[in-house]
């Protein structure tokens, strides 16, 4: 919320710079900062159009004589379909800046000569959604006769300073200007003076004609309407609507304007009806019936059993503590006023908010909580304005719905624990003065305290409150610096954070970039690779339908990832992301939280350059890298890649599970073409690994051995075979009966084509043996090697070539 410091000067006495008190406020716990509205505006005065004339060379340019306080009236060409003589209105004169860097200068349009320029609001900076809405596509016409020459910033509130406070959820009560004062005033040691409400009793009547009805009590703790008739709804005071669209509100008229005000004055959002309108002379709140609509101004919203309504019969006017709809608005041709407060729970309306995504400045505070201790007084106030502005004849008293009496919190303290916990020595009179400033009551009783806190300070329970409040306005700056006593606790990573740490490094060193993507998904995100086959887990209020479930994989993200990139030109990614996946087993509420390591490659892996073409990347390339970081696993277990076809989103003949011993850990593959059609990617190879299942894996106990002695002994094998034998079929059997000096396999040669036999595959492989205590002998390797030849040819029918 915006404090404007200029409201704040009529509670408490304000002399410091706006920086000074957003640092103060900062320093207290609330995150504050300063904002200076129109800095950048010069030469903008009131002007008085005395005459309009066509342009002689245009059909909508006119020419404006304006009298801005000089000797001379000055020649203004103006568009604007709304400029009239005898208006009042914003005139930057020669050398004036206004917004993003405009600058006016004299000159000719059309040939006529134009010393300034008439302004509309959007053009001196007020945002053109907040400013009224007759003036949308015209200029700015002030209500009232001003004085010509003098500056419209004070006017307007175009160079207004505020205080931006960033509001922690517990500390709503500064969402009113009221309750800011409290607090800034605290920090200064300056009680803020304000004046109660009242209204004409004379006007004040027994009026019996409408009534309020609260079926959820539990729900609206309090309900309070009054009534005012034959009142003439008009347009709000320029001091009431420059405040509101400093806030972020459009002035509307007389009679919403005042709810509004009263909503960032108290913190109390308040609504109001136009009475005739009514199908009932009654406001009801209750549950709605599925399929209620709510009309709004721009849309039609279906209700249902969980929207807490206000309705007038069976006509549903509006969602409690959020908005209203159009059926019994009011507008220009209101005479009768139904104005309404009330506490709605905030559970409530923050979930119906959210369902129906209509989250504004009334739902953000009934969520936060407001002070039912100013329902009654809030209500006042508004009935007030209303009859200020819009001359009432008559005004009901207070028509109650539901009333809940508010009750300060009284807590207890000890003034030795209060300075224990905060390591100060205060005397029992510095910490009272402390409660003072805040608005407390308090007593002493040795060294009980005990303190009455107001009700418009809900957060505040315990006696940990009050040492915070202590410590707040004593200025946690001005604590002393202690070590801590007692035992110390060594930090650090455990083992399975150490490996996943690790593993992360060594994509890094690969040139992966790292990503962090949120860990909600849609539906079809955690149907498309369920790798983990887990159920699927829900959120109960989601954001956003893209936001509704708990990722079961990583490789979701990095897709969205690699087609937000490229939809942008940048083609060649080598992505990763380290995070947790939720893995559901049926019949379980809550997911297991399981460390995941997956990554993402597109593009080319080698750029063309002078002496080298550029490579795409292809399976093997990332069978590398993945090779690569299981080697950081320094497991006791053989690692193999089984091709699989178990994926409908991975290209069948490119992907593979990875296995630790048979039991799978990761799968690594080429996204299917239809799905990187869908999803507008190029061809993207992706892998994902289990952290949790490779941390399982046994160590593997690594010893130093001197160089070898002896020299290797190798033979090159020519076979083949069928294509749908793998590689890595070929290279484990060829190790099972090679003998305990076969100590490499490595294929050097694949070719499928001519003079080959339909459906096979020639292969070439390398295999070194090697003694480490003797020199081998032919007889030993020859021996070996018709082994390795006998069982291949055996156990997958190959030729030896």
């Amino acid at each position: 919320m915006k404090i404007s410091v200029n409201w704040l000067k009529e509670y408490i006495p304000v002399d410091h710079t706006v920086e000074e008190i957003a640092n103060k406020v900062s320093l207290t716990g609330i995150e504050s900062g300063p904002v200076k509205l129109g800095e950048e505006l010069t030469n903008l005065v009131v002007g008085h159009i005395t005459s309009v004339k066509p342009h002689p060379d245009s059909d909508h340019l006119k020419l404006c004589q304006v009298d801005v306080g000089e000797e001379e009236e000055i020649q203004i060409v103006c568009g604007a379909p709304n400029v009239a003589a005898d208006q009042y209105v914003i005139v930057a004169l020669h050398g004036a800046h206004l917004p993003n860097g405009v600058r006016i200068k004299r000159g000719k349009l059309r040939g006529q000569e134009s010393n300034g320029m008439i302004c509309g609001l959007d053009e001196v900076g007020v945002p053109a959604q907040y400013m009224p809405k007759e003036f949308e596509n015209g200029i700015y016409v002030f209500d009232e006769p001003q004085t010509p020459g003098q500056d419209v910033y004070d006017l307007l509130g175009l160079k207004d300073e505020m205080v931006d406070i960033d509001i922690t959820p517990n500390r709503a009560d500064t969402l009113g200007m009221r309750g800011a004062a409290w607090e800034i005033g605290a920090t200064y040691d300056e009680k803020p003076k304000f004046t109660k409400p009242e209204l004409n009793q004379d006007k004040v009547k027994d009026l019996t004609d409408v009534t309020a009805t609260v079926e959820e009590k539990d729900l609206v703790p309090d309900y309070l309407l009054r009534e005012l008739k034959d009142i003439k709804v008009s347009k709000s005071p320029l001091w009431m609507q420059r405040r509101l669209w400093n806030q972020n509100i459009r002035p509307v008229n007389s009679v919403v304007d005042a709810a509004n005000y009263v909503m960032i004055e108290y913190g109390q959002p308040v609504q109001v009806y136009d009475l005739d309108k009514l199908p009932q002379k009654n406001l009801t709140v209750k549950l709605a019936k599925d399929g209620d609509k709510l009309i709004l101004a721009d849309t039609e919203k279906s209700l249902n059993h969980n929207d807490l309504v206000i309705a007038s019969g069976e006509k549903v006017l509006g969602l409690a503590g959020i908005v209203n709809g159009t059926n019994a608005a009011v507008d220009e041709n209101t005479t009768n006023v139904l104005v309404e407060a009330g506490v709605f729970d905030g559970a409530f309306v923050r979930k119906a908010a959210q369902r129906h995504d209509l989250r504004d400045d009334a739902s953000n505070r009934f969520e936060k909580g407001v002070d039912n201790g100013i329902v009654s007084e809030a209500l006042v106030r508004v009935t007030q304005l209303i009859d200020q502005i819009s001359d009432a004849k008559e005004i009901s008293k207070e028509i109650i719905g539901n009333y809940t009496k508010a009750e300060p919190t009284v807590i207890k303290g000890s003034i030795k624990h209060i300075n224990h916990l905060m390591g100060l020595e205060l005397s029992s009179d510095e910490i009272i003065q402390i409660f003072d400033r805040l608005g407390f009551t308090s007593e002493l009783s040795g060294d009980e305290v005990t303190v009455t806190i107001p009700t418009r300070r809900w957060d505040m329970e315990i006696e940990a409150d009050l040492v915070e409040e202590v410590n707040r306005i004593y200025g946690y700056e001005n604590l002393p610096n202690t070590l801590p006593a007692g035992m110390e606790t060594r930090g650090g990573y455990s083992a399975k954070r150490e490996l996943s740490n690790k593993l992360r490094d060594a994509l890094l060193a690969s040139g992966l970039d790292e990503v962090i993507n949120y860990s909600l998904l849609n539906k079809q995100e955690v149907d498309d690779f369920n790798i983990l086959n887990s159920e699927y887990t829900k959120l109960l209020h989601p954001m956003t339908e893209d936001h509704e479930y708990l990722r079961n994989s990583l490789i979701p993200g990095l897709v969205r990832d690699i087609a937000y990139n490229q939809a942008r030109k940048n083609d060649d990614l080598q992505l990763f992301e380290q995070a947790r996946v939720f893995d559901r087993e049926t019949g379980n509420d809550r997911p297991k939280e399981l460390p995941f390591i997956s990554g993402a490659i597109s593009g080319n892996v080698i750029e063309d350059a002078w002496n080298t073409n550029a490579k795409p990347v292809d399976f093997y390339y990332v069978k590398g890298i993945v090779e690569e970081l299981l080697s950081y696993v320094n497991a006791d277990a053989q690692f193999s890649f089984v091709a699989t076809a178990d994926y409908g989103n991975l290209h069948p003949g490119q992907t593979a599970k990875i296995l630790a011993n048979g039991q799978m850990v990761g799968v690594i593959g080429k996204l299917h073409p239809n799905y990187q059609k869908a999803h507008n990617v190029n061809d993207t190879f992706v892998f994902e690994l289990n952290i949790d299942a490779l941390f399982d894996l046994n160590t593997r106990n690594v010893k130093a051995t001197s160089a070898p002695k002896y020299p290797a002994i190798s033979r090159d094998l020519a076979i083949l075979v069928e294509k749908d034998v793998e590689n890595g079929q070929i290279i484990s059997d060829i190790f099972s009966n090679g003998g305990k000096y076969l100590k490499d396999v490595n294929i050097f040669d694949v070719y499928e084509g001519k003079n080959i036999k339909a459906n096979h595959k020639s292969l070439g492989y390398h295999l070194v043996f090697l003694n480490p205590n003797d020199t081998l002998t032919d007889e030993e390797v020859e021996k070996a090697f018709t082994l390795v030849k006998d069982s291949l040819v055996q156990k997958f029918n190959v030729e030896i070539r």
